[in-house]
């Protein structure tokens, strides 16, 4: 293999590590199909991968990986390994790369599924979750987001993983600055409390600053950034790569965790679709005409119950649920 094919090779690897951990932004996402796409050698290493890496799941439930037995049936099912025929040697480096990096790639998934690796993970699925760091830093996770942390921070940096939305207070270091990595972009604080939403599907990555003061970067390019004072927010455009300053945040955007819900002129469909994130609710209009319905008011830590109420007399409604599903239906508004 020449110095051009190893560094592909090495690339490739990495790449698929990213793509297992579920680590790649979006245009390295693409790249990386793109590159399958063109070469089935690839695709076939990354199956490879794939099969190592969902066997590390069991390897930590007690099941030992049998190295052994996974080269011998390496040189069983590639053709020409013993019956002497001679393949590109580049394709045939992708193939038992798969047996030979085998304790790298269980390295890798140890890191990012362990918490003896060194990283401590939290998980809120119907509900936030709140907790403490070591440093004193609160953290409340809200809902289908996750948390990576080390469980010592290092002398230079206090840094953390964030998939999702969270809200931080940072206890002030001056001497180790806090960095979130937000997927697309990264956010740096001495101390301060401020919201993140970084969710993977959402094309922009979010800030929004309560106190202090907040840098925001891509995480690809970080000669760029802004910086956010209490009362502001900023946005990362993921797919055009653009930092902005948004000198008003919307009110709701902390919603989440304080529940104070503030609708000024706003349509029912609005509020319709802010109550279900707070309260984690599947709340539904039944009939085109209430959707567009005015409604001016605020909701400070209420109930699911009281803020029904509420909508029910404001506009003359009627609700009935079942569960986590609400319908709301009413004749609509007059013009």
């Amino acid at each position: 293999m020449n110095m051009s094919e190893e560094k592909e090779h090495t690339n490739f690897n990495r790449l698929i590590t990213r793509h297992l951990s579920g680590e790649m932004v979006p245009d390295e996402l693409a790249n990386f199909q793109a590159q399958l796409a063109e070469d089935p050698g690839k695709q076939k290493l990354l199956d490879e991968y794939r099969k190592i890496w969902d066997s590390s799941e069991t390897a930590r439930d007690g099941e030992r990986y049998d190295l052994d037995r996974e080269w011998i049936l390496m040189k069983e099912n590639i053709p020409g390994f013993a019956g002497g025929r001679v393949r590109s040697l580049l394709y045939y480096s992708y193939r038992i790369a798969a047996v030979l990096v085998l304790g790298l790639v269980l390295t890798f998934s140890w890191f990012y599924l362990s918490p003896k690796a060194g990283l401590e993970k939290v998980v809120a699925e119907n509900e936030p979750v709140e907790l403490t760091l070591d440093d004193g830093t609160r953290v409340v996770v809200n809902r289908h987001s996750s948390l990576r942390y080390g469980k010592n921070f290092d002398r230079e940096e206090r840094k953390i993983y964030l998939s999702g939305e969270a809200w931080f207070e940072v206890s002030r270091d001056t001497t180790r600055p806090f960095i979130i990595d937000a997927g697309a972009a990264l956010v740096e604080v001495l101390g301060t409390s401020f919201n993140v939403n970084a969710y993977k599907e959402n094309p922009v990555v979010e800030i929004t600053v309560e106190s202090g003061t907040v840098g925001l970067s891509a995480k690809q390019d970080r000669k760029d950034l802004i910086v956010m004072k209490a009362g502001s927010g900023g946005i990362y455009n993921k797919a055009a790569r653009e930092l902005k300053l948004i000198p008003r945040p919307d009110p709701n955007s902390i919603s989440w965790k304080t529940r104070e819900l503030y609708f000024q002129g706003s349509s029912l469909q609005e509020v319709v679709e802010l109550v279900n994130r707070v309260y984690g609710v599947q709340m539904k209009i039944m009939n085109r005409e209430l959707a567009s319905c005015p409604i001016t008011v605020t909701f400070r830590d209420q109930t699911l119950e009281s803020i029904l109420e509420v909508l029910e007399l404001t506009l003359d409604l009627q609700v009935s649920r079942d569960g986590e599903k609400i319908w709301l239906e009413g004749e609509g508004c007059v013009d």
